[in-house]
């Protein structure tokens, strides 16, 4: 069938729902954290997890699912927020800081959706910046 998808779904699935959910009810100070947090990670290990990523991807045919994944956390960055108060307020402030931690979304994102299939060292170099800036949330 035409457009059917076939294979792996990292995007629709109830964790990512439940990862977007969470980025809908961020602060600018939580998502400032997470941009300091990415700012400040070591470069080599950062590349090293990004290399990870792509291994994966070529690996278990996902890289159009990462892509996919990729492309989703990057609109978020640049939308309109579907949680209150943002939802009445064009603050262009709360869209740059969005935009700036862009980055740090899009590999909490990939972290979150491909799970068990990275390894843990990667994972939590992926997610260190989200879980510096949900902890204050919990």
């Amino acid at each position: 069938m035409w457009g059917r998808r076939r294979g792996a779904n990292l995007v629709d699935t109830e964790a990512m729902e439940d990862f977007f959910e969470q980025l809908d009810h961020l602060n600018k100070e939580q998502l400032l954290s997470m941009r300091a947090a990415w700012r400040s990670a070591n470069r080599q290990m950062h590349e090293d997890a990004w290399t990870a990523v792509r291994v994966i991807g070529a690996r278990d045919g996902l890289s159009k699912e990462i892509d996919r994944v990729r492309k989703k956390a990057m609109a978020w960055s640049t939308r309109g927020s579907d949680a209150f108060p943002y939802t009445l307020n064009v603050d262009l402030v709360w869209q740059q800081v969005k935009m700036e931690a862009e980055e740090a979304i899009v590999d909490a994102a990939l972290a979150m959706a491909l799970g068990g299939r990275l390894d843990q060292q990667s994972h939590d170099i992926l997610m260190e910046p989200w879980l510096r800036a949900t902890e204050a949330q919990d």
